[in-house]
């Protein structure tokens, strides 16, 4: 009787496909990292664009948008007037965009999204350490969108040299989203806690 053999893999040929899957797995990963940081560079750049247009606007009116109490002086009445305290207030922020669209300062009468996901929004003394008016990015209006390892690069590119342990100074802000438990994003000595992978943080950049 003839006895077929079963050809096996040597173990040199398992090392050189754990070799060849370890290389494409880390391909894999190094793309999806450097996708990230172009998103972050995108979020950036809507930071620095939604902060031009606010800051024209105040140059032209003397007034900020969505606060500006002769809006409808300016644009008619399809547009509704801010209180003009200077502060951007909770029943102000959707007129925040459409006044900026009206002046031609803004492509869109809606609030911008971001390649990162979630939404942009201008607020007012986010919390007792952040006075004036501030753009966020969030999801949903509040709730976390980026892990602390995005918001880390986004603090490093606004302010150059910013590092993880400063999460309450500078232009950029970071703290945890709605119903996340404290320090999944920011440590109680104020640092990033760069050890949580998901989304637990949410992004300010200073307006006024």
């Amino acid at each position: 009787m003839l006895r077929h053999r079963v050809k096996a893999f040597s173990l040199i040929e398992l090392s050189i496909v754990l070799v060849i899957v370890g290389v494409l797995m880390g391909a894999i990963f190094k793309g999806q990292d450097l996708l990230d940081v172009a998103k972050v560079r995108s979020v950036v750049h809507d930071f620095h664009r939604i902060q031009v247009a606010f800051h024209a606007y105040h140059d032209s009116y003397g007034m900020l948008p969505g606060d500006d109490s002769r809006a409808t002086n300016r644009f008619g009445n399809a547009v509704t007037n801010g209180n003009g305290n200077g502060l951007i207030e909770p029943n102000e922020q959707d007129n925040v965009w459409i006044h900026l669209h009206k002046a031609g300062d803004f492509d869109s009468d809606t609030a911008p999204t971001s390649k990162l996901g979630g939404n942009y929004d201008v607020v007012s003394v986010p919390n007792a350490t952040m006075t004036g008016n501030w753009i966020r990015l969030s999801k949903d209006h509040g709730y976390a969108l980026l892990s602390p390892k995005q918001a880390q690069r986004l603090m490093s590119k606004v302010d150059e040299g910013q590092s993880a342990n400063d999460a309450s100074k500078g232009q950029i802000r970071v703290t945890e989203g709605q119903g996340i438990a404290s320090g999944q994003c920011v440590s109680t000595i104020g640092a990033l806690n760069l050890d949580v992978k998901a989304p637990t943080c949410i992004v300010y950049m200073q307006l006024s």
